[in-house]
């Protein structure tokens, strides 16, 4: 063992007498209520009863096999063969599994979805509805299939080879090109150098069928793979059912077993330079490797310590990292640290040290990050920094164990799919947090340092990559190879002295200065949405809604009338920046840096914004424990934000480092031509870009902010979540109720400038990689009312579903595709605005595609099939029991009650149910089509 590996075995023996009182086994206790089982055949299965949300399941079958499993011919198939496991099986035929999920609710691409990595492929069938025993019977059918029952026929093969190609324009940015082409030189001598999951489209090309099944066969097989189901379920039944599809299925003659593969050491370092035309800016890394935590030490207490030493040398070195930032004379933008699988593979760890350079620094950021890491090898961090990365650390992990009855299906997965690919831990939540609070109870920060000192291994050649990509131009200079060597070289040698770690011990709001408490003058009861609306003293309103449907969690929304429509042309750049530029606020007595330090521990957040239209916009969070800290932070945005320049320059030098090479990705084109043309090119909504950054100043965004935050009057704060009424009421007075409530009401104006007729933006830009692109939006004044909402949400899912059809499917032209629409609610009118994309797999099939789209859309606005309606139905049916327990989405629904009116929850599910084929094609034609606003943006490679 090495290294870090070597500093976990020793602080182990420091924390083990503490947990002696834990049950003394060689692995941790699994959580006794999942269960846990394996079959004859060497299936593994796990099973848990979980009611959060309730009536809904999820299904997974993890297989543990990637893309490092192919064979040179096979590149790519491991991720075509995930492809294919949607397209044709034993018991379903063609595209029957897509669809007859549809017919329980189970959406493609957001309920249903597999992904592929590299040493592992996961197939999830989720959020399905509990009612009908026999549906959740079906998709462990359909588990089964996939485990091996793929067609895999040659004319479908044939017809997906399209859309790989489309998923792989996509992805081929100037990041992805450097990465692939660079694997190699990361990994000398080693298979994880040549096996990115995407492949070669050569291979996705030209393969022949039997060479993907051959892949199939050797490598899905039960002793492969895990089943797991979590959700509102029977588990008796459950498992009696895996049992009964699963125990028959036979490994086949030549079924492998996967054994890992190993990255050797690197004696020498390994420099690494490559650069890109599109790439915006200057990339580099500093990898450390180390040994991976062995697999027998997986699920014991040397898990969690080897989580919990990581998890604090990284927080405190970013913290830190985040504060020299700020510095004028910095010359990184970005420079932070991650512990973990050394780049994509699991056999070798990493610190890796990533550095966003500002342009013409590549040097200089290369060399601090060095410096850095030196710094905290000799010298280590403060008593400060330690004490508020562990209060944070604990902070958080109390946060997840109040909620420990409240785990999302999501969540749970994940632990299991964690245990059975990685042999991680699983102990119910009470040992968990027990174990958590041990550890972080006994290890001392001269502990942590000593460690550093070995694990920290910038001094040394043996097991060191470091890498720099760059942008391609004519007359740029670049870091060569040899450079990196002279920097490395000139940061060993460099004396560093002790971090000097500033704080301020005061609390946030000085109580002898905060103004006089207010009162609440009245309140009444809405029974409609179940909440409580207070009327405060200074004329503000604070909405209250308790729910239990989090334990950990208090949503803060606010909202008056103001924002940006109220300023001219003088300040649009100001207005572009205004919310980031909040975001840089010191507030009270605190700067920027120095609020962040005060509120390690502490889970409690807020910020204000400006509305592109007539609001102004309050977004807050906290726990319960944590309630007064965020009314605290709402009551000194109200009362004291102050400029704090350090961290609005760090801002200004950030935006400056992307926007100087915006314009080098070819989807900003489209983003841009987008935007314009919706807003009839009005320099009001313009893309933010470098001509706006001398316009920007720190004081008029001060200035702007204090005038749309000063004044309480008007404004409606909605708190929902689990807080004591008690509690919160004395809070609401002090903080809100006291907040300055005098000043007239702001007077919108209605700036929409949204274009009109037929607009057709049809353009040719030089890229690297081919990325051509379609996108069409629509727009029509109509009202806003409940039904129109659902019709609206109707239209944007059948649509979708039929373009994934005809132009995924059968044509092969994208790899993604669909619609949306969305009906907004506004002072002036309400609009809907229906947007429709496809990223085009081929240049060749850009025409096909807009043929396809336009075709689908009059289809549609003739009559809706009735089949498809009743399966997006199903869907929109479950959605809403599952968003009925969300404060998130509740305080959406108060919104734009409070706002105008529309009680889009009581009577949602009976308008669900009462929308007919017919109306939807009438809403089509005649609410969106017949106002005739279509814009049709088209990017074809130059």
């Amino acid at each position: 063992m090495k290294k870090f590996l070597s500093i976990i075995v020793v602080l182990f023996a420091v924390v083990s007498y503490t947990l002696a009182q834990m049950p003394a086994l060689p692995k941790l206790p699994t959580d006794p209520n999942t269960r846990i089982g394996k079959l004859d055949n060497g299936l593994t299965y796990y099973v848990r009863h979980n009611a959060y949300p309730e009536k809904v399941a999820n299904f997974y079958i993890a297989q543990r096999v990637g893309s490092i499993q192919e064979n040179d011919d096979q590149r790519g198939l491991a991720h075509f063969l995930e492809h294919m496991a949607f397209n044709g099986s034993t018991h379903f035929k063609g595209n029957e599994m897509i669809e007859y999920l549809r017919t329980l609710g189970v959406a493609f691409g957001a309920d249903l979805n597999a992904y592929t990595s590299i040493e592992q492929t996961v197939y999830n069938i989720d959020n399905v509805p509990t009612a009908r025993q026999t549906a959740l019977d079906s998709c462990l059918l359909v588990l089964q299939d996939w485990s091996n029952g793929l067609s895999l026929l040659p004319e479908d093969i044939d017809k997906e080879r399209g859309v790989i190609h489309g998923e792989w324009a996509m992805r081929n940015s100037a990041m992805q090109r450097l990465f692939e082409n660079n694997l190699p030189a990361m990994y000398p001598n080693c298979k994880y150098g040549y096996r990115l999951p995407i492949g070669t489209m050569e291979v996705v090309d030209n393969f022949k069928p039997e060479v993907l099944r051959a892949y199939y066969e050797k490598w899905y097989h039960p002793e492969n793979q895990a089943i797991i189901v979590i959700g509102d379920i029977d588990v008796d039944h459950t498992e009696k059912k895996i049992k009964e599809l699963f125990s028959h299925i036979k490994a086949h003659a030549n079924a492998a077993h996967v054994e890992p593969v190993p990255v050797p050491d690197n004696e020498e370092a390994i420099y690494i330079f490559d650069k890109d035309k599109e790439m915006q800016y200057t990339l580099m890394s500093i990898a450390m490797k180390s040994d991976a935590l062995p697999k027998e030490m997986m699920n014991t207490q040397m898990e969690y310590m080897n989580d919990y030493l990581s998890t604090l040398v990284c927080m405190m070195f970013n913290s830190r990292m985040s504060e020299i930032a700020q510095n004028p004379d910095c010359p990184f933008v970005q420079l932070s640290m991650s512990y973990g699988g050394y780049c994509i593979s699991t056999t070798k760890d990493a610190f890796d040290v990533t550095i966003v350079a500002k342009e013409g620094k590549s040097r200089e950021a290369l060399l601090a990050g060095v410096r850095e890491l030196k710094r905290i090898k000799e010298h280590g961090f403060t008593g400060g920094e330690f004490v508020r990365a562990k209060e944070e650390f604990l902070s958080q992990r109390e946060k997840a164990y109040s909620n420990r009855d409240k785990r999302k299906h999501t969540e749970l997965y994940q632990q299991c799919v964690n245990n059975y690919l990685k042999g991680s831990a699983m102990p119910d939540p009470d040992i968990d947090y027990q174990l958590w609070q041990a550890i972080a109870q006994n290890i001392q920060l001269d502990v942590i340092n000593q460690g550093l000192k070995e694990s920290i291994t910038i001094n040394e050649d043996k097991n060191l990559v470091i890498s720099c990509f760059a942008q391609e131009k004519e007359g740029a200079k670049y870091l060569t190879v040899e450079d990196m060597k002279a920097v490395v070289a000139e940061g060993r040698a460099q004396a560093v002295e002790a971090w000097v770690d500033n704080t301020k011990d005061e609390p946030l709001v000085d109580e002898k200065k905060m103004l006089k408490a207010g009162k609440i003058k009245s309140e009444k009861k809405n029974d409609v949405l179940g909440y409580t609306e207070l009327t405060l003293s200074n004329g503000a309103k604070v909405i209250l809604k308790k729910t239990d449907f989090k334990n950990d969690e208090i949503l803060l929304r606010g909202w008056a009338d103001g924002g940006k429509n109220l300023y001219g042309a003088a300040d649009y750049s100001n207005l572009k920046l205004i919310d980031y530029v909040a975001g840089t606020f010191g507030l009270g007595n605190f700067t920027s840096n120095e609020l962040e330090k005060a509120l390690a521990g502490k889970q409690a957040n807020v910020d204000v914004n400006l509305g592109n239209l007539v609001y102004n916009g309050v977004t807050g969070h906290s726990t319960p424990k944590d309630i007064e800290t965020m009314m605290q932070l709402l009551y000194l945005y109200f009362t004291a934000p102050q400029k704090d320049e350090k961290a609005y320059n760090k801002l200004m030098q950030s935006l400056e480092t992307s926007l100087k090479n915006r314009d080098l990705k070819p989807q900003v084109a489209l983003s841009d031509s987008l935007t314009n043309g919706l807003y009839s090119n009005n320099p009001r909504f313009a893309p933010l870009t470098m001509a706006d950054m001398p316009n920007v100043s720190l004081d008029r965004c001060l200035e702007i902010i204090k005038e749309r935050f000063s004044n309480a009057n008007g404004y409606t704060f909605t708190i929902i979540g689990n807080f004591d009424e008690a509690t919160i009421r004395p809070l609401i007075c002090k903080y809100i109720a006291s907040l300055p409530g005098k000043g007239k009401a702001a007077k919108v104006a209605d700036v929409r400038t949204l274009f009109k007729g037929n607009v057709v933006k049809d353009f040719k830009r030089k890229m690297e990689t081919p990325q051509p692109s379609v996108m069409q939006v629509l727009h029509a004044p109509v009202e806003y009312t409940l039904e129109n909402s659902v019709l609206s949400s109707y239209v944007g899912e059948v649509l979708s579903q039929m373009l994934l059809k005809d132009v995924r499917e059968d044509a092969g032209a994208a790899y993604s595709c669909g619609a949306y629409l969305s009906l907004s609610g506004y002072k002036f009118g309400s609009e809907v605005i229906m947007q429709v994309y496809a990223p085009i797999s081929k240049p060749e099939q850009v025409d096909l595609a807009l043929e396809l789209i336009n075709k689908d859309i009059e289809k549609l606005a003739q009559s809706a099939d009735a089949e498809i309606v009743a399966k997006v139905k199903a869907n929109m049916l479950k959605d809403a029991d599952v968003n009925a327990k969300k404060n998130g989405y509740w305080a959406g629904m108060i919104d734009g009650y409070t706002k105008f009116g529309v009680d889009e929850m009581t009577d949602y599910k009976k308008v669900v149910e009462a929308v007919t084929p017919e109306k939807i094609s009438a809403f089509l034609k005649n609410k969106v089509l017949v106002a005739g606003n279509k814009l049709t943006v088209v990017m074809r490679p130059e």
